[in-house]
């Protein structure tokens, strides 16, 4: 979901930004309609934007493959925010990480978004209509499925880059195979963490939800779910040392083809202007979130307790 600098010609790198550029704006008149709307509108996407930059932002090693990579969350919070409200969190989000971190790039931000923003969470859509009928099961299923999609949507983006000197279909080809094994894996966990959301969110806060969502069953946890669960925490405790699959997957197929990713045209990711910004970013989303809960709390006071 991180296309570097220099992976995408100019015209090209336009161009994604074109497409993206009103799409955020779309989303972002969305959110502030929700707002008015909605008091609690404003603490949902304070969380879900902290949530996407984290986990977007942590490697996630397979130890079998030695390599990392991310799960998407786009698709789950596409479903319970809706598509509109969660492109305009992906924009920002890539922009911090491109700025602050190096992951991703300035001139790439547009297709990232485009991926992670909207290919991922439409192919969610399309898939939850179609899995409805497996209640949260089909939740999980199309949030796994979607988060593949953003891969998908990726390796299109690049062998259209690289088409000049490589064919599309090689160049499409090379990179799902080696994307596979690795978010395979990990569009399993994504599955498996979407589903749990959920439950938990039907379980604790139903409200939250839309009515699509209210309506599916929360089941147990499965052993197997407890298993993925398991797997996941042993990934953490090996390490994050291992190579970033955005990195040796897109790198190598642009650098195979003489388009090598270059560095950040703004790279503020070393140094204390960096780690400043980064603290000044985070403190301002959770203030966000303190506020509209603050607001929540008093709006409760004056009602009465909630039922």
């Amino acid at each position: 979901m991180h296309l570097a600098e220099g992976t995408l010609p100019l015209g090209q790198a336009l161009a994604w930004c074109a497409l993206a550029a009103p799409v955020v704006a779309w989303s972002v008149a969305g959110e502030r309609a929700a707002r008015r709307r909605e008091p609690t509108a404003g603490l949902l996407s304070a969380g879900a934007t902290s949530l996407l930059f984290a986990v977007t932002l942590l490697p996630l090693p397979v130890p079998v493959v030695g390599a990392t990579s991310h799960i998407c969350l786009t698709p789950v919070l596409t479903l319970v925010l809706g598509w509109r409200r969660v492109v305009w969190p992906t924009c920002f989000v890539l922009l911090l990480q491109a700025l602050f971190f190096a992951h991703g790039g300035i001139t790439t931000l547009g297709v990232n978004t485009v991926t992670l923003g909207v290919f991922g969470p439409l192919a969610t859509i399309a898939l939850r209509r179609l899995f409805r009928p497996l209640g949260i099961f089909g939740i999980g299923l199309a949030c796994a499925l979607g988060g593949l999609a953003v891969y998908v949507a990726d390796a299109v983006a690049l062998a259209l880059a690289l088409h000049d000197a490589v064919p599309v279909a090689t160049t499409f080809a090379s990179v799902l195979l080696g994307f596979a094994p690795v978010q395979v894996p990990l569009a399993v966990l994504e599955g498996v963490a979407s589903a749990g959301l959920i439950r938990v969110l039907l379980a604790r806060r139903p409200d939250l939800l839309p009515d699509a969502l209210r309506a599916a069953t929360p089941p147990a946890y499965s052993a197997g779910a407890t298993a993925l669960l398991a797997l996941l925490s042993l990934q953490l405790l090996t390490g994050c040392d291992i190579a970033g699959i955005d990195g040796t997957v897109f790198g190598a197929t642009a650098e195979a083809a003489g388009r090598p990713p270059s560095d950040s045209l703004l790279n503020w990711s070393q140094g204390e202007v960096g780690l400043a910004m980064t603290i000044v970013v985070l403190f301002s989303l959770g203030f966000v979130a303190g506020r509209v809960w603050e607001q929540m709390l008093a709006g409760r006071g004056r009602d009465g307790p909630a039922r």
